[in-house]
């Protein structure tokens, strides 16, 4: 098949093109969304299809795929990473978006009526999807706050597709006794960390821990920014995180800051972690999936995390508590760094699930629908070109024979 792959502005606002030639070097670092639009182009790749990808790029082709600002010509199906109006006028047989986003806000008016399918990477984003009405606020703007309609979705145009990862990328190499680490965004739980850092430094002395993620950028946001409440929660934390990196800022407090690192670095340092410490706790419903959570598994990093939005239903065989249960959860990342045999046991399990959630996994669960309604949409193109023949009725001795033929098919 040819399959346009897109990735849009608004998922390139903080990258602003990609540099192909320099993906995993780049300091930057690649979010999930950047990684999962590439890694899904390159299974289809793969499969035999012929792909096109659509975004800014410095390259104009990458690894046997073309890379264009604009589609060109006609496409068997179209895949949209997140943005259902960059399908807005594509011409393909189907039109599917992965959409991992927790808002439609985003989106213009009538964006529905340009897909065909859309797939939510588990089933408790998907309900979030379905009956919460903040997050199906369309086109929001200051002339329009609570957006300019509602969108109502379709359950029948929706399916769960999980996200992936590359197991194959995290060897099984010697661990760094005592390297816990922090990935994801500060806002989700960093501040609990911090708070229990001293316990967890007391229990096990060795300790240490990297932060990464682009937290100063975050940090400093917040300090021309004047007091408006939906967002105090989080200038709270900000302000919480920063004091408690002041306050243990000394080498026996064992912390590195190290900020946003290249895709190549983040995965040596994901393999080279005993834990990942997530004690997610988002603002609001927030991880509809969490890759971070993902690469530990497959790097053996045991993730200790809580049960947060849809953490818990994803993975259920990590080392979890409930969601604000801050002392139970230390209690757990203290018990991973002591204890090696629960920490092997849960990293068996955690790789184990890595290796039934790779990004060829997904491209394949992927490709199942989209063969489908490539093939309804061939019968239906077929049944419509029969048709019309038919009404042209006695306009020739060939409409004649065409209709003959159909009717023998039909059985008629």
């Amino acid at each position: 098949m040819r399959i346009l792959v897109t990735y849009g502005p608004i998922c390139l606002a903080f990258r602003g093109s990609f540099d192909f030639e320099n993906l995993r070097n780049d300091p930057r670092g690649l979010t999930g969304s950047e990684y999962g639009f590439i890694r899904i182009a390159e299974e289809l790749r793969d499969a035999g299809h012929e792909v096109d990808l659509c975004t800014v790029a410095a390259q104009t082709e990458w690894n046997g795929m073309r890379v264009l600002r604009e589609p060109d010509g006609h496409y068997d199906v179209a895949v949209s990473i997140n943005e259902p109006d960059t399908l807005r006028g594509v011409d393909a047989n189907v039109r599917v978006c992965c959409f991992w986003l927790n808002s439609f806000s985003f989106c213009r008016a009538g964006f529905e009526d340009n897909v065909d399918l859309f797939c939510s990477p588990s089933q408790p984003h998907l309900e979030q999807i379905l009956t919460n009405q903040e997050w199906r606020k369309v086109e929001v703007t200051g002339q329009y706050p609570d957006g300019r309609c509602l969108y109502e979705p379709d359950p029948s145009k929706w399916m769960v597709i999980p996200l992936g990862c590359d197991p194959e990328r995290y060897p099984d190499i010697p661990k760094i006794h005592g390297r816990v680490i922090y990935a994801s965004s500060p806002d989700r739980g960093l501040h609990w960390l911090m708070q229990e850092w001293p316990a967890i430094k007391r229990a096990v002395p060795r300790a240490h821990l990297k932060i990464f993620y682009r937290l100063e950028p975050w940090l400093r946001q917040f300090d021309s920014v004047p007091y408006h409440p939906p967002i105090e929660r989080l200038r709270a934390r900000a302000l919480y995180i920063e004091e408690a990196l002041r306050r243990m800022s000394g080498p026996e407090w064992g912390i590195e800051v190290v900020g946003s690192v290249s895709r190549k670095r983040i995965e040596r340092e994901m393999a080279e972690a005993e834990v990942l410490a997530y004690p997610c706790d988002p603002v609001s419903w927030s991880e509809g999936f969490s890759c971070t959570i993902l690469e530990a598994c497959a790097a053996r990093a045991c993730p200790v995390i809580t049960d947060c939005d849809a953490l818990g239903e994803v993975y259920a065989g990590v080392p979890m508590t409930s969601q604000g249960n801050i002392s139970d959860w230390r209690e757990l990342v203290i018990l991973a760094l002591i204890e090696s045999r629960p920490r092997d046991e849960w990293n068996r399990k955690a790789r184990v699930f890595a290796e039934r959630h790779t990004w060829k996994a997904t491209t394949q669960k992927l490709l199942a629908p989209i063969e489908q309604l490539k093939g309804n949409h061939d019968q239906e193109t077929k049944a419509q070109a029969t048709t019309e023949t038919i009404l042209k009725g006695d306009d020739n001795d060939d409409s004649k024979n065409g209709q003959q033929v159909y009717c023998q098919e039909q059985g008629w």
